[in-house]
């Protein structure tokens, strides 16, 4: 005889367990910056401490923290103002914010730094592969995709920018007709199109970062019509690694500002 309570029938399974949501560092250091704005009493419109300053007495990563900063912009409760700081938006109760980070499922998503070092590893070779087997097509749509960066430039369109700058990438993992390739790089690509990571380039991104970005493009179009393996890796790996230093320019700029000038 079984227990009569214990049993739910042959091959029918309990759920015992809630499920577990991964969490990303920068989510506690999201939730520890509500904690300080409260405990320190600080009114929607103050300034908070410049971003490195921030990240030091927390003793996280700059990466980390402008991933926090930009959870914090999404959720409405940051402001962030380029090249003049960081601001508070809204004062909401730290529990429904630790419970919109927890439903946001940051902790399903790529960290830049993480997604941009697998970049850099693979898209180089694939650049190469592709200035191979390119179809007239494929030279085609890689020639749109700068022109409409180079418009997206002009008129300081960053959106518009950034979504031809993604598919020009995948447009060049595409042109290498390497199935395998294009399974395992289009994803790693669309990170980039991560609504976190949309937020953090939204604040760094400027007429300047624009041109920048747009003119290595160019050279990586123009390394691989030429053929050249070297030129096409060098041009390759100089954007990626650009873009990587690009996550960590500053949001505030400190300004020494003389009287007498």
């Amino acid at each position: 005889m079984g227990n009569a309570g214990s049993c739910k029938g042959a091959g029918s399974q309990v759920a015992m367990f809630d499920r577990i949501n991964p969490i990303f560092r920068s989510q506690i250091v999201a939730e520890q910056i509500i904690h300080k704005i409260r405990e320190a009493k600080i009114n929607i419109g103050d300034k908070l401490a410049p971003e490195r300053e921030m990240a030091k007495s927390m003793d996280v990563s700059r990466n980390t923290l402008r991933e926090a900063i930009a959870m914090l912009q999404m959720a409405g409760v940051l402001e962030v103002k380029r090249s003049n700081g960081i601001f508070v938006a809204s004062l909401p109760d730290k529990d429904d914010v630790k419970q919109w980070l927890i439903d946001a499922e940051f902790g399903r998503l790529t960290d830049s730094q993480t997604a941009i070092g697998a970049r850099i590893a693979m898209e180089p070779g694939v650049a190469i592969m592709a200035a191979r087997t390119a179809t007239d097509e494929d030279w085609h749509k890689l020639d749109s995709y700068i022109e409409a960066m180079r418009a997206a430039v002009e008129t300081g369109d960053i959106e518009a920018y950034r979504s031809s700058d993604n598919d020009m990438h995948k447009a060049i993992a595409m042109a290498t007709r390497n199935e395998m390739i294009i399974s395992v790089l289009l994803p790693v690509i669309d990170t980039a199109r991560q609504p976190l990571w949309s937020a953090i380039k939204r604040d760094i991104y400027n007429a300047g970062v624009l041109r920048s970005s747009f003119e290595e493009h160019r050279q990586i179009v123009e390394a691989m019509r030429s053929g050249d393996e070297y030129f096409i890796f060098r041009a390759m790996v100089r954007h990626l690694e650009s873009s990587k230093s690009r996550l960590e320019i500053e949001i505030e700029i400190d300004v020494d500002v003389d009287a007498g000038a």
